[in-house]
């Protein structure tokens, strides 16, 4: 594991999947990631890259210099099930990147630097992704987060004590189709999100909940009876997408996302895909989270 920390927070990153797995405060000693120790979710807060979700028919078709090359992807993409190299670490920051391997380009046919920096300041953990083409062809991806939240402030795991605090709005969203359960129903709804948000199993029942075109980007995490929470701010980062297992597992996932699942009317064209990032040769493209811990 690689430690960072200052001295409101201890913060743990292990090297496979440049996964967060642990936040600690100081003063309060509360655990505010989820360990992955029970419950059939065994990580933490994987990486997304290069794709979201679950994949129409396991494989994506490309286009690479002038033809089409179709390649087997899994759900979630790679970047969450390989080593990362760490390029940089003092006190309060690490950076760790994922290259090309043998491995990627049997399923990925771009040459690409992906970058997950984690970055201390005051109580605020810095959450940033760094993607860069370094292929003559133009690369498509998506990116985002998967970061469990440990419901357990002052000891309570009662998941309906939890609620999360929006900015009220309309948004869009989209379920998985009932038809397959593993891909969305392009039929969206139109939702008025509450201010206040209260947690329950029953709502993920039929797994996650994917918002698109929210106007904000902030998202708090709070408990009906302690002062502790999360502010999570994200930024490049268009869809959010909420989720927890509906065992006794305790946590709730805040998914930003560029990208988002496959449709069930997907076909396996890249450029078909909906949310899919585009970047020309040599270009590069930031996405953050920003994470205040209190």
């Amino acid at each position: 594991m690689i430690k960072i920390e200052n001295d409101k927070l201890i913060v743990l990153i292990n090297e496979y999947g440049a996964e967060l797995k642990s936040v600690v405060r100081k003063d309060n000693e509360i655990e505010y990631i989820w360990p992955g120790t029970s419950g059939s979710f065994k990580k933490s807060a994987p990486n997304l890259f290069p794709f979201i979700g679950n994949i129409a028919n396991g494989e994506v078709d490309y286009p690479v210099d002038g033809e089409r090359k179709i390649l087997p992807m899994t759900k979630h993409g790679f970047a969450r099930d390989l080593e990362f190299k760490l390029i940089e670490n003092n006190q309060t920051k690490a950076i760790f990147e994922l290259t090309p391997s043998e491995y990627t380009k049997e399923r990925y046919p771009y040459k690409f630097s992906f970058k997950v920096i984690y970055e201390l300041k005051d109580d605020i953990l810095t959450h940033e992704y760094i993607v860069e083409n370094m292929d003559s062809n133009t690369m498509y991806y998506h990116v985002g987060g998967h970061t469990a939240f440990y419901c357990n402030f002052n000891g309570d795991l009662n998941f309906e004590n939890y609620y999360l605090n929006f900015e009220s709005e309309k948004c869009r969203l989209y379920k998985l189709d009932e038809r397959n359960n593993a891909f969305l129903s392009k039929d969206f709804e139109e939702v008025d999100i509450p201010k206040k948000f209260n947690l329950s199993k029953e709502k993920f029942k039929k797994d996650a909940l994917v918002f698109d075109g929210m106007k904000s980007s902030v998202v708090n995490i709070k408990h009906e009876n302690s002062n502790h929470g999360i502010e999570f701010i994200f930024e490049n980062l268009p869809v959010l997408t909420l989720w927890t297992n509906v065992d006794s597992s305790e946590f709730i996932c805040l998914e930003p996302w560029a990208g988002i699942t496959d449709f069930t009317e997907n076909s396996s064209k890249v450029e078909d895909k909906k949310y899919i990032q585009i970047l020309n040769s040599f270009e590069i493209k930031r996405y953050s989270q920003n994470i205040r811990f209190y």
